[in-house]
């Protein structure tokens, strides 16, 4: 006897989703049935002399790590075909209401910052805040000034302006990281954290570092 099977599938987004009918596991970029999605807002943003691409992940436990890549093209798709030789799902574009969306579906892999930018032209300290916490405050000092500040950042980014020798200060109240929350400095340059941290109890930090000459930083929160 021939038993017939039917699937009804339907895309319920406005983007070009690939699946794999079957399902399988062994594929990176399979993300049959993943129900967590990941966005990007990209509206209005058109690449000039960008060329770098700065994506922060973690695949297991707490702790996030970056990737780093480059790329040569001139389109938000380009972004895309480079993130998506990273084999951690598929990157995607949506648009929705006049704006512009990467995406990524992904029960596997938590994604957070996503960055383009060209390390020759970035501002030294860079900042990003994909947070919301209750009566937070998130401080950025430069010699003792507060340069930053802000007391419900939720998807918050920007620089500050620094030159070599500075001292900076990052700080946020008790209130401000709750147990899970991913507190990070990174060093672009030299693809290397001076602090990276998801905490385990609700407490505050401090964490500080000087600027080192031709070197661009960024520091920020997840949760």
């Amino acid at each position: 006897m021939q038993e017939i099977i039917s699937l009804n599938i339907a895309n319920t987004t406005n983007g070009i989703v690939p699946i794999s009918i079957l399902g399988n596991n062994a594929d990176a970029m399979d993300n049959s049935n993943a129900s967590t999605q990941y966005q990007w807002n990209l509206t209005g943003f058109t690449i000039t002399n960008e060329n770098t691409i700065l994506l922060q992940y973690k695949t297991s436990g707490i702790i996030y790590t970056f990737a780093q890549l480059s790329f040569s093209g001139t389109t938000i798709q380009s972004i895309c075909d480079t993130l998506n030789t990273l084999n951690l799902g598929y990157f995607f574009i949506t648009t929705s209401g006049g704006s512009t969306f990467i995406n990524n579906y992904n029960n596997n892999v938590a994604f957070a910052t996503l960055q383009i930018f060209n390390p020759a032209s970035t501002t030294a300290l860079n900042y990003q805040f994909n947070y919301s916490g209750v009566a937070s405050l998130i401080k950025i000092y430069v010699n003792a000034i507060v340069l930053y500040s802000n007391g419900t950042p939720n998807t918050d980014i920007g620089n500050v302006p620094v030159v070599a020798g500075n001292l900076i200060d990052f700080q946020g109240s008790a209130t401000a990281t709750p147990t899970g929350t991913n507190i990070y400095i990174y060093n672009i340059t030299t693809s290397t954290f001076i602090y990276n941290n998801t905490t385990t109890s609700s407490i505050g930090f401090l964490e500080s570092f000087t600027i080192v000459a031709n070197n661009s930083y960024i520091v920020g929160m997840n949760n």
